[in-house]
């Protein structure tokens, strides 16, 4: 098994059909090649991580590196691990309608990960990365 971290901004006219074809091809493509990880997006800023076979891993990172949606892409770590630590996670995404609750949400949202974040296992590097970024990124 093999994890990679990475982070990038977005373009600025990046939009939420933008990020559910995201979502979309994502999806289809982690689940046939039992891919796993997380993707974090908030305020124009991507953190990923992505775990799996390590020529898959490697081969989706150069295609996200060419993915017009993504600027100033850092490679912030790569590792072998013994063992998924997403291995059941599933990307999920939910459009709200008015912007009174979409800002009530995304607050539940931020607090949720971010105590998710002090609270999670870190046995590898790259987590220990991942997890941090992704909670200055929220509390920014």
């Amino acid at each position: 098994m093999f994890e990679l971290v990475y982070r990038s901004t977005s373009k600025n006219n990046i939009n939420n059909d933008d990020i559910s074809i995201i979502l979309k091809s994502s999806r289809v493509f982690n689940s046939k090649n039992d891919i796993t990880g997380c993707l974090l997006y908030h305020n124009h800023e991507f953190i990923q991580i992505i775990e799996g076979e390590e020529k898959i891993v490697r081969e989706l990172y150069a295609r996200i590196e060419k993915n017009p949606m993504h600027d100033n892409i850092i490679l912030l770590n790569e590792s072998n691990i013994n063992s998924k630590a997403f291995g059941s996670w599933s990307m999920a995404y939910y459009q709200l309608g008015s912007d009174d609750i979409k800002n009530i949400m995304e607050m539940l949202f931020i607090n949720n990960f971010v105590t998710l974040a002090d609270l999670v296992d870190k046995p590898t590097h790259a987590l220990k990365l991942f997890w941090y970024i992704s909670k200055q990124l929220l509390l920014e």
